[in-house]
């Protein structure tokens, strides 16, 4: 709100912050925090003034609104949860994704895949590099701890990864098929890294209650593999799955690729 020749918006404000060069405003837990409120108060100001400006009535008393608000009235609730719809983590705004959901699942049937994509922020050399670059430190300082004091910068690079893998592998690529609808939710989880949820809806795919079950087996065997990659041909992805994956995972994939398929279905 500091008067300038050019006017900023709140989002433009808090964005020159977090990505600022001086890494101490992305840093305080505290400062990031409050930002968030203040989000959170101009988001509730703004569905008041939608909520008033949409009302038949000019004025409301305030004996007036408790009496609906004890009264428990229909048109005062649909208001109040139209208001908070914009605040992210209020009941109202995962209602409102929860049915977006449903209209697609309902429009275009159960998604043919979901996918789970996890930030290793530890294993990650390009993460590792852009962290020590915009915190300016030397490369003897420890990523654990560096990925703990800027949690924003490692949700940014993890980001732009997700989003580029996503549109040029996933889209572009096709390497599961042809995406038709998609649909992801993005989630931290409690050491604040953060990762995504996401269904897939694949042209063309086959259908367990309708086709052939050797049909559907055959297309899932294109497309997901578990095994132990080449050590000699491809070292790093053999480390990194032998290093993350524990050996039952393997053995109980080997009986799967031997052909002891089952599938069961209600």
């Amino acid at each position: 709100f500091h008067p300038r020749k050019e006017k900023i918006s709140p989002s433009e404000y808090v964005k020159s912050r977090l990505l600022n060069k001086d890494s101490r405003f992305r840093k305080d837990a505290q400062y990031v925090f409050y930002l968030l409120w203040r989000k959170e108060m101009r988001q509730l100001a703004s569905g008041v003034y939608n909520l008033l400006k949409s009302t038949r009535r000019q004025t409301m008393s305030v004996s007036l609104l408790l009496e609906q608000v004890n009264t428990a009235d229909e048109q005062l609730e649909a208001r109040l949860c139209t208001m908070l719809q914009s605040v992210r983590g209020t009941k109202q705004f995962w209602f409102l994704r929860h049915s977006e959901l449903k209209c697609m699942i309902r429009e275009w049937g159960s998604p043919t895949l979901f996918l789970t994509f996890s930030c290793a922020e530890y294993e990650s050399p390009d993460i590792t590099e852009f962290l020590r670059k915009v915190n300016n430190v030397p490369p003897s300082y420890n990523i654990g701890k560096l990925c703990v004091e800027d949690p924003i910068s490692v949700s940014r690079k993890f980001s732009l990864k997700f989003h580029a893998f996503f549109r040029k592998v996933i889209l572009k690529g096709q390497v599961l098929g042809v995406v038709d609808h998609f649909y992801w939710k993005k989630e931290y989880q409690n050491r604040g890294a953060p990762h995504y949820h996401v269904l897939l809806w694949i042209r063309d795919a086959p259908l367990i209650d309708r086709d052939d079950p050797e049909k559907v087996l055959d297309w899932i065997q294109d497309r997901i593999t578990c095994h132990i990659p080449d050590e000699q041909g491809s070292p790093e992805l053999h480390r990194l799955v032998t290093s993350f994956l524990p050996l039952q995972v393997f053995k109980g994939c080997d009986l799967l690729s031997k052909g002891h398929w089952r599938l069961n279905h209600s």
